[in-house]
């Protein structure tokens, strides 16, 4: 079944601009990456990233295709509980604050580098290269649905085997992509990324309270009426109910937001593009600041869909939400050049899956390629051989995701979108604050950390709503259910630090080396492999 893509008949002019994205952002890949054939220059862009620039790529980093069209639908249709959320995700930018600039100065670029600078060995490469895995691998398969669903809008197609080729589409491409530009290339799609959905959503926020003449009391009103409950609409709850339970769940998803999203293995890469520690910190301090400004617009976007959209409309396309977005700028046609924010919407979709899903594959790629290799000599030879390693592990990561993402395409993502955020927040948040500043800290401590948050996570994430239970679960015929809550960083969280806390005191080996490694971390003077410009 094929209905009308744009109000105004501008599908035309949505797939040629797309596909002038798509030849741009392949140029811009192929120019800035090719130059590169160095481990450091590939993943770290030779750490050459000012604070403005990749404050901003960094700032990038954050804004993923769930990140731009979920909180809009999430607020459309849920009102409090949707702006609570989003204003969970700015905090996690805080907590990157406080990390920036001691996981710049390890001068390593993946989460097994940065801990054995504090406890060396393989186990804990092996380690952090598993939990690397589980994280970007089940975020990358969550992008790439979410981003062949809208294209599927986009294109005006309902059928599942049309989103299942758009997601293989789009996936080839975007691994293309990242083969080429590393580093340097996906810091150039963050950065026009981040201006394209900017400029975008900014100019769409201004049109929405323009509409309401610049009169936020309006605005609300508006958009309480449209979502067809009343005041109801600014209570808690809407998303999960009154009760115990419901509240116990917007707390969980706030803490998975807060403590998860700031700590991804792109971010972490991404820290290590900058020139100093003193300059990550203040990238981070402008990703904040951009990030906090995006997130406001996506506020007032998300009330301009209830009010000008209306919430049984939203359901109508999916109860998810994802086409709230593309249906507000059909609404504001009149007068406003709707079909002119539809392509551009479309533009900003695209280029955050390549940017996004750039990102994930490569800190994958990076983690097999660094932390699970035989240590060698660094020569010339060797350092082209990683790099060509890297791209062959970005390949296999990006094939593996579009493959899964294509067989789950007709599934829930809810639970691979729990599990790889709590995950994060369960195990490399406890891992990077014990190694970077607990003096107690040892080898079977960091291991307990690593694998009991992960195990931890994968226990109650199985047992719970998402895989069984309910009509939003993995296998919604079935009930196995017995942990009442969706999101599980709620209990998982503590799980992670308080397995490696215990570990570490009753651990009869000594603490890791603290002193020099904090030196490090606190001054940034790196080994003398590292000043000859090769990350650890």
């Amino acid at each position: 079944m094929i209905h009308l893509a744009s109000a105004d008949g501008g599908l035309t002019t949505s797939l040629t601009a797309f596909l002038l994205v798509v030849v741009a952002s392949f140029f811009l890949c192929l120019i800035v990456g090719t130059s590169y054939d160095t481990v450091s220059g590939f993943l770290t862009a030779n750490r050459s990233l000012g604070a403005l620039r990749n404050g901003i790529a960094m700032c990038g980093d954050y804004i993923s295709v769930t990140a731009l069209l979920v909180p809009v639908g999430t607020i459309a249709l849920a009102g409090q509980d949707g702006i609570a959320f989003t204003t969970s995700t700015v905090a996690a930018l805080i907590i990157l604050l406080v990390l920036a600039e001691p996981v710049r100065n390890t001068g390593a670029f993946t989460l097994g580098g940065i801990l054995t600078t504090r406890v060396p060995g393989r186990q804990v490469r092996i380690a952090a290269a598993v939990v690397t895995l589980m994280v970007c691998v089940p975020l990358t398969v969550v992008q790439l649905k979410v981003a062949g669903d809208a294209m599927t809008y986009l294109l005006g197609l309902d059928d599942a085997g049309a989103g299942q080729v758009c997601i293989v589409l789009l996936g080839l491409l975007i691994v293309s992509f990242s083969a080429f530009g590393g580093m340097s290339g996906t810091s150039m799609i963050e950065i026009a990324k981040v201006i394209l959905a900017f400029g975008t959503f900014v100019t769409a926020t201004a049109v929405i309270l323009n509409r309401f003449h610049f009169d936020l009391g309006a605005l609300l009103a508006a958009a309480a009426k449209g979502s067809g409950r009343g005041e109801d609409y600014f209570a808690p709850g809407q998303l999960y109910g009154p009760t115990a339970t419901g509240t116990a769940e917007r707390f969980s998803v706030a803490l998975t937001l807060a403590l998860g999203s700031g700590i991804l293995p792109p971010v972490l890469m991404r820290i290590n593009a900058s020139r100093t520690g003193r300059t990550a910190r203040r990238s981070a301090r402008h990703a904040v600041l951009a990030f906090a400004a995006f997130s406001l617009a996506l506020t007032v976007l998300g009330l301009g869909a209830a009010a000008l959209v209306g919430t049984p409309a939203i359901v109508a396309r999916g109860g998810q939400g994802y086409a709230a977005l593309f249906l507000l700028s059909e609404s504001i046609a009149g007068g406003h050049g709707g079909g002119t924010f539809f392509t551009l919407f479309a533009c900003a979709v695209f280029v955050t899956a390549l940017g996004a899903v750039s990102g994930l594959t490569l800190s994958a790629a990076a983690s097999l390629a660094h932390d699970l290799r035989t240590p060698h000599d660094g020569t010339t030879t060797r350092d082209e051989k990683q790099v060509t390693q890297t791209r062959w592990w970005l390949a296999v990561v990006g094939i593996v995701s579009v493959v899964l993402a294509v067989l789950v395409y007709r599934w829930s993502i809810l639970f691979f979108a729990s599990y790889a955020a709590a995950l994060a927040a369960s195990t490399i948040l406890p891992a990077l604050i014990y190694a970077l500043f607990w003096r107690g800290l040892t080898r079977n401590g960091l291991l307990a950390t690593l694998y009991g948050g992960a195990a931890a996570c994968m226990l109650l994430q199985v047992f719970s709503p998402t895989v069984s239970g309910s009509p939003a679960a993995l296998f919604p015929g079935q009930d196995f259910h017995w942990f009442p809550l969706e999101n599980v960083a709620l209990l998982s969280v503590p799980v992670g630090f308080l397995a490696g806390w215990i570990m570490s005191r009753f651990d009869r080996r000594p603490p890791a080396q603290y002193a020099t490694p904090q030196n490090r971390m606190l001054t940034g003077k790196a080994p003398t492999s590292e000043t000859r410009g090769r990350p650890q």
